[in-house]
């Protein structure tokens, strides 16, 4: 495992732009891979992204982001890139403070994935407008969780431990 130093980029203009730059990517991995493996693999459905980033929109809009096509789609894909830059920014803002994240950076971006699987799924899920019918099944509540961990919390301890070792 590595070692992050406690060596942070600079100025908070490089944290800002790193936390926009790993929302971006994260961001990205998250809608389109989660389309991929969910909607094709584990559903056997067309790939949708307009329902997925439809369904991010719901939880601003509830059910009319369904009705509103591309446009409330694309309101999902600002969303969700609002929210993985706000995941992004408070892990490398973080990253100084909490010893594990900066000593060992797998198994905290890891656990990190799954804070935010928790977060989104039990705090803001349930505070938003969408609607939410059963929980999921175990296979897909299980992909739900590695998807978080592997899409989201890696690539962030991935990206904290090449800028922060320059």
């Amino acid at each position: 495992m590595s070692t992050i130093a406690s060596a942070s980029p600079n100025s908070n203009n490089s944290l800002l732009r790193l936390s926009v730059i790993s929302g971006l990517i994260i961001g990205t991995l998250h809608l389109v891979i989660q389309a991929w493996i969910v909607f094709i693999l584990i559903l056997k459905l067309a790939p949708s992204f307009m329902v997925g980033a439809q369904f991010v929109a719901s939880g601003l809009m509830g059910d009319a982001a369904y009705a509103g096509g591309f446009a409330t789609a694309l309101l999902g894909v600002i969303l969700e890139v609002v929210m993985t830059i706000i995941i992004a920014g408070i892990f490398i803002f973080s990253a100084d403070r909490i010893p594990l994240l900066r000593k060992n950076v797998i198994v905290g971006s890891l656990l990190y994935g799954f804070g935010v699987f928790i977060v989104m799924n039990f705090v803001v899920l349930p505070l938003s407008a969408a609607t939410v019918s059963a929980p999921p099944p175990i296979g897909l509540l299980i992909e739900i969780i590695v998807e978080h961990m592997l899409l989201i919390g890696l690539p962030l301890g991935i990206i904290v431990q090449r800028n922060f070792n320059k």
